[in-house]
């Protein structure tokens, strides 16, 4: 598809979802990922510009929420700069936009525990790893990626059935619209989305990459859940240059590494005042292994989950397991305030994977002051491993970047978060591709976040 197609699409598809809100809004008269964050306070109607929920205010929306139609329109962005380590100290930025919509169809058609949700994003901006050379395996603006088009994210039909123990949902998904840790509060990708994918990026595709599938949760228990789900593992779904398949729900071209992704997770969500959500699970994939130079490993662009295609190995399936840990601390306030505490467990088939492990554990506080109950303080530290079994100058190492952050909540429709990272041993052990070593990297970072 020429450039020109490409803009066009993405220009129809911008204008649409805005065109979707105004229609909606003038009638009327949520991971998944980064950005997932919803507006502090409920909808409300309210003439003060700087405690509403919506830059735009609430244009309707309140009044088509309870007809069963729920919009968003929200605008994220990370500014970064490299102030040491890399090849050069410079600066860059990156960010989406993204449109969702749910549809009740209790309310719409009579249809008990029936949605039907859609979401698009446009991503745009640019890598501070490319720019700053830093060889890091994680991206250090974790929002960049995927192409700088506009994805169909998802377009999905949920039933619910059997007083909402049962959900069947199907369509075009992101994996991590229903497994793993979809929690985004970071900008370092290592605590940040669907841990997984963040180290297994060439066959699991996190946010905004969907791909058809199916999945099932079923409560067995008050306060458990047991889900399955069978993804369509072609990595056409990452084209960039085929409207089609990233922006239509169409089905990609063949691939000789097609094959199925079958995740299976099972959730404590213990309730209560100290509430969390623990997630224990793992997944296969039978799609054949695709073999970077050495036998059975795939070999991974550093800080761009990108999959090489040499060499098609003929061994099919790689696996791995994981646990997710999202726990509330203490109790200080009536609006969630307190401390909270992840941790965040992956570990993937070291037959196939380069990087085969990943961890990352942080706090979290809400309400830092009495007088700013909105903002928020956070600290994770993390590492990310090299296969020893590589022959690269990082084999065997362990990438270990610390992040801390604060969050100040602006308004009530605009979240500014200053953020600094240090990141040891950049690429496992601090060596660049043609085998040089490098320093470890400061970066200082801004995420801005608006609800329109």
């Amino acid at each position: 598809m020429s450039l020109r197609s490409v803009n066009t699409a993405r220009a129809c598809g911008v204008g649409m979802a805005l065109a979707l809100l105004s229609l909606f809004s003038g009638g009327g008269a949520h991971a998944a990922d980064l950005m997932s964050k919803a507006p502090p306070v409920p909808y409300t109607e309210t003439d003060d510009f700087w405690t509403r929920p919506y830059l735009f205010g609430d244009l309707g929306r309140t009044q088509l929420k309870e007809r069963g139609i729920s919009l968003a329109l929200t605008l994220g962005d990370e500014a970064v700069g490299n102030l040491s380590g890399g090849n050069r100290n410079t600066a860059t930025q990156a960010g989406q936009l993204f449109f969702q919509a749910k549809f009740d169809m209790a309310k719409l058609a009579g249809i008990h525990g029936g949605t039907v949700g859609l979401t698009l994003v446009d991503r745009f901006g640019r890598n501070l790893n490319d720019e700053a050379g830093i060889p890091a395996l994680q991206l250090t603006n974790e929002v960049f990626g995927r192409g700088s088009i506009l994805r169909l994210t998802e377009l999905y039909y949920s039933q619910k059935l059997f007083d909402d123990r049962l959900e069947l949902k199907g369509g075009r998904l992101p994996v991590g619209s229903d497994f793993f840790f979809g929690l985004c509060e970071f900008i370092n990708l290592t605590f940040c989305g669907g841990q997984p994918g963040n180290i297994q990026g060439g066959y699991i595709y996190n946010w905004p990459v969907s791909q058809w599938a199916g999945v099932v949760h079923y409560n067995f228990a008050k306060e458990w859940q047991l889900s399955v789900g069978v993804y369509d593992a072609n990595p056409n779904y990452l084209t960039t240059s085929d409207s089609a398949t990233y922006f239509l729900p169409g089905v990609p071209g063949s691939s000789p590494a097609s094959g199925v992704l079958v995740p299976v997770e099972v959730v404590w969500a213990p309730s209560g005042p100290l509430n969390g959500t623990w997630r224990f699970g793992g997944w296969y994939d039978s799609a054949s292994t695709i073999d970077g130079g050495l036998p059975g490993i795939i070999a991974i662009s550093p800080g761009t989950g990108g999959v090489s295609d040499q060499n098609l190995g003929d061994s099919r399936g790689r696996y791995g397991v994981y646990e997710s840990i999202l726990q509330r601390l203490t109790v200080e306030g009536p609006k969630a305030q307190g401390w909270y505490t992840f941790l965040n467990t992956t570990v993937a088939d070291h037959r196939t994977s380069y990087q085969d492990y990943q961890i990352a554990f942080g706090f979290r506080h809400t309400g830092t002051f009495a007088s700013r109950p909105e903002d928020e303080v956070g600290f994770a530290v993390g590492t990310t491993h090299v296969n020893t079994a590589a022959l690269t100058p990082n084999a065997g190492g362990n990438e270990v970047p610390i992040e801390a952050w604060y969050g100040w909540q602006a308004t009530g429709w605009m979240n500014l978060k200053f953020d600094a990272q240090y990141v040891m041993h950049p690429g496992g052990r601090g060596y660049n591709a043609a085998g040089v070593k490098t320093d470890n990297a400061w970066i200082l970072g801004l995420r801005t976040l608006v609800h329109f």
